[in-house]
């Protein structure tokens, strides 16, 4: 996302994640033995905007005026309104260990990123954690009213249908690319890696996770995102605290105790 929004808008960013990610997929589904069922359209157009399309802005608009390390701290806040969501709207049992996981989860998301300074603005803080209470709800949606589904079907056919808003934007609000600027090609690579892989393929992989354990379980994955961020600052040479080491411990509880009754 940083990389795009060297020379992208972040609604241009956002606008050709979707598009690119829809169409990536397209390809890898056998469309005309595809079978919904009745009613379950209006749950694949659902987590097609709360999943990735609502996300995808808001992330992208909040990376413009907070720091990556912040951002990525704030998916810690998924798994915490996934188990929320699922508690108060859907009946699911409020588990203790769940609980103190989640706890533990976000410390060590947090002592992850308390060794750097922090960009902190309220207002585009706020459209990331908007973007996290998105993701709460898919998940659970997912669980409850897709369960049945292929992992690659429950990624394709949202991402198709919302890439018709991504492409609709695209060509709304235009975009400036020259193919000699080398910058230009570094953020549009960027964006392009940000759809295949941190779109297409990891909502595959992620579905599938959803369906084989459960909603709090699949939504932790998240607390690795900052942890992942932090091996790359380690190859970047990037100094590391105590307090990062701290919450990489504190994440290895969280997810012992979220899957320990299991």
């Amino acid at each position: 996302m940083k990389e795009g929004l060297k020379h992208f808008s972040s609604y241009q960013v956002a606008a050709m994640r979707i598009g690119f990610a829809g169409i990536a997929l397209l390809p890898f589904v056998k469309w005309r033995k595809v079978v919904i069922q009745k009613g379950d359209l209006k749950y694949f157009i659902i987590s097609g905007f709360l999943g990735s399309a609502l996300p995808s802005f808001l992330f992208t608009a909040a990376q413009t005026k907070i720091s990556s390390s912040l951002a990525g701290a704030l998916n810690g806040l998924t798994p915490m309104f996934a188990l929320l969501v699922g508690a108060l709207f859907i009946g699911v049992r409020l588990n203790k260990l769940k609980l103190f996981g989640v706890v533990f989860g976000l410390l060590g998301a947090y002592f992850l990123v308390a060794g750097k300074s922090l960009d902190f603005d309220i207002g585009y803080t706020s459209l990331a954690v908007l973007a996290t209470i998105c993701y709460g709800i898919n998940v659970n949606i997912i669980k409850q009213k897709l369960n049945n589904y292929p992992p690659l079907l429950v990624a394709a056919l949202p991402l198709a249908i919302i890439s018709l808003m991504g492409i609709g934007v695209m060509l709304y609000i235009g975009f400036d690319f020259d193919v000699t600027n080398h910058q230009h090609i570094k953020s549009l690579g960027a964006i392009i890696i940000l759809a295949i892989l941190g779109t297409s393929i990891s909502l595959i992989l992620f579905n599938r996770l959803i369906q084989q354990t459960n909603t709090v379980f699949a939504t932790s994955v998240t607390y690795l995102i900052p942890l992942v961020a932090l091996f790359w600052g380690v190859l970047a040479g990037e100094e590391i605290h105590w307090t990062q080491l701290a919450g990489l411990v504190s994440i290895l509880i969280a997810i012992w105790l979220i899957r320990k009754d299991k």
